[in-house]
């Protein structure tokens, strides 16, 4: 008696040996690809998907790092010259804590540890020497603190204390700044970078800090802040400052009255920058006052029958009424002030026919009497200045949509999170409708009728305990084969029983191929 398994090999030989030699080539492409793509799909799974753990080492502390790495058995590449170490995404954060508890990375810059270690016999100058390299040390930590840059060096110049004051020379300071790219260095910032170095060193002011980038370009004013040109400077952002003052102000009273986007508003100021100090002396002749007084007497005796004379003369000295004054004046006040503004027209609907049209309506006098008003107080106007305010109802910016400018966050803002899910996703789709395509043409070129039906009962043969086929007394001894072939004559003959039309035009096609 044949077991199912036997049977089930010999239904699949036979159904093999009728393949041509094409379906057997595309068989076998179907099967290797298959297997191809199922080994792609596991090495993608499998491979970790790296993330930064730090970036800008220097190669001491990434030597170091890549040694505890391997003492780790954590997998690594390297990037950017050595520079960057990446390791899986998953482990990043714990491999950071775990790093930063064993002290790396290290800093190469060195700050005031060097003291930590006592070093007796130390002379005063290497002391010295020590304290500068710790303070340029802890200003470079300082400035690396800031976004904008990725390195920072700071050199200190200062100079040994003289008996008298004209010989003492200035303090100064270099700082070379390596900046990110894409972020330029904003003036305030470069003036910040120098007070933090001038307020960090005794003696230094912040005109003797140098600043210049990784390019040699410089970023520090060039001029001390007391020279002509500094104060040019400094007077023109003051002159700009006051200007967008004045400027929003009265822009923001017209808007608050003729709707938002409906006014435009421009203010120029001519500011006095004069330094000016005035000392006045005046007198008053009218208004005296006695400021001291002085009496003489003189006695004269004649004879001793005669009483002597006496002779008084009396001097007074007077003090004129004097006024002394001493007027500095404000730098930067304000001369005179210009002020253009422009309005928008009254948006107003109208029938023309059978459509509506909206169309601007010019602003009344009266209407643009009092908002010229409001501008004059809201600039502070001053009649006495000369200033100008003028207020012009223009039309402009009429069916101009708003636009939103509050950025929305949608489902998909963080699909680059789930790019390797849904690439993998789309890979074994992709896979799937590529076997079933080739597995339904393979079908289409060998399709027998019954075969299915033939196939899920001997499936059911094998799963069962006992055989459904009944076999023959023992006597008879038949072989496996001829117990095969009964059993498809008797599938054969049920078939053509139960589909005598699908029988008939399976053996026109049998004819029709021999």
């Amino acid at each position: 008696m044949a077991s199912p398994g036997s049977s089930v090999q010999h239904q699949f030989a036979n159904l093999f040996s009728r393949l041509t030699g094409t379906q057997k080539a595309l068989l076998g492409m179907v099967a290797v690809g298959a297997i191809a793509a199922i080994v792609a799909l596991v090495f993608f799974v499998n491979t970790p998907n790296y993330a930064t753990l730090f970036t800008n080492l220097s190669p001491e502390d990434a030597s170091k790092i890549v040694e505890k790495l391997k003492e780790k058995d954590t997998p690594y590449q390297l990037e950017d010259g050595g520079k960057s170490v990446l390791v899986p995404k998953q482990k990043v954060y714990d491999l950071r804590l775990a790093l930063a508890g064993e002290g790396l990375p290290q800093s190469s810059v060195i700050g005031y540890e060097i003291f930590d270690r006592t070093n007796l016999g130390i002379s005063d100058f290497v002391q010295k020497v020590n304290y500068r390299r710790a303070l340029e040390g802890e200003l470079a930590r300082t400035i690396l603190t800031l976004e904008e840059v990725e390195a920072a060096r700071v050199h200190l110049v200062v100079p040994e204390k003289v008996l008298f004051k004209e010989d003492e020379k200035p303090a100064t300071a270099s700082v070379v700044l390596k900046l990110r790219s894409g972020k330029p260095l904003r003036r305030e910032t470069v003036q910040g970078i120098a007070h933090l170095v001038s307020s960090s060193v005794e003696g230094m002011d912040a005109g003797n800090v140098t600043i210049v980038d990784s390019k040699g370009q410089l970023l520090s004013d060039a001029h001390k802040a007391s020279s002509v040109a500094a104060l040019t400077s400094t007077q023109y952002e003051l002159q700009q400052r006051v200007e967008s003052y004045l400027g929003q102000k009265a822009q923001q009273l017209l808007e608050g009255v003729v709707g938002a986007g409906n006014a435009l508003v421009q203010v120029n100021a001519d500011l006095d920058f004069r330094q000016v100090e005035r000392t006045l002396e005046q007198y008053d002749p009218e208004r005296t006052a006695v400021r001291s007084e002085q009496i003489t007497e003189e006695k004269t005796e004649t004879g001793d029958s005669v009483p002597p004379s006496t002779r008084a003369s009396t001097v007074t000295n007077y003090e004129v009424n004097k006024t002394v004054e001493h007027i500095v004046e404000n730098l930067g006040s304000i001369r005179r002030l210009t002020v253009a503004a422009l309005v928008n027209g009254v948006p107003k609907t109208v029938t023309r026919g059978t459509e509506q049209v909206t169309e601007i309506v010019p602003r009344s006098d009266e209407e643009m009497n009092q908002l010229t008003d409001l501008v004059r107080k809201a600039v502070g106007y001053d009649a006495l200045r000369n200033d100008e305010v003028s207020v012009t109802n223009l039309t402009f910016g009429h069916d101009v949509q708003e636009q939103e400018f509050v950025y929305k966050s949608s489902p998909l803002s963080d699909w680059t999170e789930y790019l390797d899910e849904l690439f993998l996703v789309l890979a074994m789709l992709g896979a799937v409708v590529v076997l079933r395509s080739l597995l339904n043409r393979l079908k289409r070129g060998i399709d027998i009728p019954g075969m299915e039906s033939t196939l899920a009962g001997l499936s059911g043969q094998i799963q069962q305990k006992k055989p459904v086929v009944e076999l023959p007394p023992v006597d008879e001894e038949m072989s496996p084969e001829a117990l095969l072939r009964a059993e498809r004559r008797k599938q054969v003959a049920q078939y053509v029983r139960e589909k005598p039309t699908e029988s008939s035009r399976l053996l026109k096609v049998w004819l029709a191929e021999e």
